[in-house]
């Protein structure tokens, strides 16, 4: 092997490189020339993140656990009640809210691994729940005073189907934006 011109100097001197010591200022007056490092915003935001975290999580368990408490008790103004005679279709439409309820309770459970990203579409979509849950007691305010009116019951599990139909959409979107990259926005020259 040929050897360097600069490795056959740094050979033969390699004592004279040995004896050579910086002055005692040098190192002081290099780390002044140094750029001041930057307290990493990560570790500035870590505290936040957890208490951001933690919030998300308490409303997520706050909100399903009071959707579980709301599905549970009876309702006063239940349909299965004894102001109707018994009728096929409140058995179908008690089927129907129990079938349409499960499913969107497990929406609802996908949607949350979602929301730790994006904890304003939970809020928006509880407003929305809220006036869909307002329309459906004034339906069945109407499906007691209509003797179980067939019509009624169809707009009740009608609204059972847009609060189904609307998790889907929102759940769609979400796989969407997480399987596309972000990318740039690019410009046009």
């Amino acid at each position: 092997m040929k050897e360097d011109k600069l490795e056959k100097f740094v050979n033969t001197n390699i004592e004279g490189f040995n004896s050579l010591e910086p002055p005692l200022l040098a190192w002081e007056a290099i780390e002044k020339q140094l750029p001041v490092a930057k307290t990493s915003i990560v570790r500035k935001l870590w505290p936040f993140a957890w208490k951001v975290a933690a919030a998300i999580l308490i409303f997520t368990s706050a909100w399903f656990l009071k959707d579980y408490t709301d599905h549970k008790k009876p309702s006063e103004k239940s349909f299965t009640s004894s102001n109707f005679p018994a009728s096929p279709q409140l058995g179908e439409l008690s089927d129907a809210e129990a079938y349409y309820t499960s499913k969107i309770s497990s929406k609802q459970a996908e949607l949350a691994v979602y929301a730790r990203q994006h904890p304003e579409i939970i809020e928006d979509l509880k407003k929305e729940f809220k006036e869909m849950d307002k329309n459906k007691e004034d339906l069945e305010k109407d499906l007691a005073q209509s003797n179980a009116d067939e019509k009624v019951i169809e707009a009740i599990i009608l609204s059972y189907r847009m609060k189904l139909e609307i998790l889907d959409q929102m759940l769609t979107e979400l796989r969407k934006a997480k399987e596309v990259p972000q990318k740039p926005a690019e410009t046009n020259l």
